[in-house]
């Protein structure tokens, strides 16, 4: 009697370990080649306007705009490039036809064409931008498919838009220029196994920060949660995964939403013609729920740069001396702006070549 209860815990166990337990079927990388320590080379304050929480930066020639997460009145302001200097603010938040209820994602293709996503209202604006006048205009707004599950991030192409997936079906959607799904491309690349009605839980847990670079036709995706980068290449047509040290974004489902257990992962990415670079956090959520129970705020952001090639391999870490949020990587000059959420500093400089 006591030989059969044995047989069948041992097979409650084998079946538990095989639906629950995850096989690697990804290739990792555990460090990097060179490691560098990167100090802070100048800070970039402005006093004409306030930013409660500067996320995200983007520049395109002599343009630049920074996303403000957390407004008291605009998401969005513009500045010339490399002057800085303040030519207006756009993007009002509010809830009237032609303002903007919450602000994810700003790209640039130029003055004429600077895209907003605005994940509440399910739509992505097109704004026009003189730095000579300091005039805005709301030039047009692209109703997103019906069929996307709030859509947290973007990239512009020159035929529409590619977007970010949270129905756990797919990786990315392809879009035509009126916000409509051509293609659904990929699956998450999880290693566990996992329901059909857990599959949303999965999409939460796996949201990506992604940027796209049109002359290498490279897609890169990371995870918020643990440390995961896939990258797709549109020309060729290639796909990789690779897992870092922390590995898959780690999370209980509880009532249909999915709880992370892990670590905070990366922050931002940009592709740029040769590298990728992301900021990476790797702060678990125990040390940040220990932290916040003695009255301690641990930092927003990451204090680490990395760089991989263009298919996913490590190249190169920088511990930066503070942490970041958002990112633009000037390849040529050797330097990589950030956000600055702790200080009045708008940006901060950082130089790639010392």
């Amino acid at each position: 009697m006591k030989k059969k209860i044995i047989i069948v815990i041992g097979m409650l166990l084998l079946f538990y370990n095989c639906h629950f337990v995850s096989k690697e079927v990804y290739p990792r990388y555990m460090d990097f080649p060179e490691v560098r320590t990167l100090s802070l080379a100048k800070a970039i304050s402005c006093d004409s306007v306030y930013l409660r929480y500067p996320y995200r930066v983007e520049i395109k020639d002599s343009l630049a705009v920074i996303l403000d997460l957390h407004p008291d009145s605009c998401f969005l302001h513009a500045f010339t490039y490399p002057e800085w200097r303040y030519i207006t603010s756009f993007g009002r938040r509010g809830e009237g036809p032609e303002e903007v209820l919450s602000a994810e994602r700003v790209r640039i293709c130029s003055p004429d064409s600077v895209w907003v996503l605005d994940s509440n209202r399910r739509q992505i604006t097109r704004w026009r931008i003189s730095a000579s006048s300091s005039n805005v205009e709301r030039a047009e707004e692209i109703l997103l498919d019906e069929r996307l599950i709030r859509t947290l991030d973007f990239c512009k192409t020159d035929e529409g838009f590619l977007v970010t997936d949270y129905t756990g079906n797919y990786r990315y959607h392809v879009l035509d220029a009126h916000g409509q799904i051509k293609e659904s491309i990929g699956a998450i690349p999880s290693e566990r196994s996992m329901e059909d009605s857990g599959k949303t839980a999965l999409a939460q847990a796996w949201r990506s920060f992604v940027d796209y670079n049109p002359k290498n036709g490279v897609l890169a995706m990371v995870t918020q949660l643990g440390e995961v980068i896939e990258i797709f290449n549109l020309k060729t047509g290639e796909h990789y995964v690779y897992y870092g040290p922390h590995g898959e974004p780690l999370f209980h489902i509880s009532q249909g939403y999915g709880l992370p257990i892990g670590i905070m992962g990366f922050h931002d990415v940009k592709v740029t013609e040769h590298l990728i670079y992301a900021v990476f956090q790797g702060i678990s959520f125990k040390e940040i729920a220990r932290s916040e129970k003695q009255g301690i705020h641990l930092p927003d952001g990451g204090s680490k740069l990395y760089t991989f090639t263009l298919t996913g391999l490590p190249v190169k870490c920088y511990e930066l001396n503070k942490p970041v949020c958002g990112i633009w990587v000037d390849e040529v000059k050797k330097l990589f702006l950030a956000t600055d959420v702790f200080t009045d500093n708008l940006i901060t400089r950082f130089d790639l070549k010392k």
